[in-house]
């Protein structure tokens, strides 16, 4: 008997001394953009739209609406960003906002962020909290009570014709 507690008292102070199980629910700066862009371009699909808590219905057609982020090398900050919005009738003609998008620095590159900054050309600068993100899909909320808006995305490849438009038009831009 005297061995078995002898036992339990040693594997209780073996197990106190074990580091903590990791409680990060962040991600650093360079895993936002990279699961964001995988580090040049990434297409994501709207899923669903909230605007003060209420769901916004969209008329259907055939190009769901997009979010394009492409990351650059450059320190910059200024990776191009894209909303594509199928046009009114539905047609092949589409209405896309430019912009670029920015994770904010942070002190330590081991720092979590968990926010994501959409520039949009002559419209509107929007922070956004994300909610939760992965290779597959992802969530933001606006940080100002006064916009509520929340949105979820879904990965949408391009296709491999398209990503090889992508790739050529890129090295046309680079030299």
């Amino acid at each position: 008997m005297k061995n078995i507690a002898y036992a339990l008292l040693l594997s209780i102070l073996f197990t106190a001394c074990l580091p903590d199980e990791p409680t990060f629910e962040d991600f650093r700066r360079v895993e936002v953009q990279r699961l964001l862009s995988e580090q040049n371009v990434k297409r994501w699909a709207l899923d669903e739209r909230k605007l003060f808590n209420e769901v916004v219905t969209f008329d259907s057609c055939e190009i769901p609406r997009q979010l394009i982020f492409r990351f650059t090398t450059a320190g910059n900050d200024r990776d191009s960003l894209f909303y594509i919005n199928p046009a009114d009738t539905c047609g092949n003609s589409t209405d896309t906002l430019k912009g670029f998008w920015f994770v904010p620095p942070t002190q330590k590159a081991e720092t979590p962020i968990d926010t994501v900054v959409f520039v949009w050309e002559r419209t509107d600068t929007a922070y956004f909290q994300l909610e939760n993100i992965s290779p597959k899909n992802f969530s933001i909320s606006t940080y100002f009570e006064k916009d509520s808006l929340s949105e979820t995305f879904t990965h949408f490849p391009l296709p491999p014709e398209d990503e090889e438009e992508e790739e050529a038009e890129e090295e046309q831009n680079d030299n």
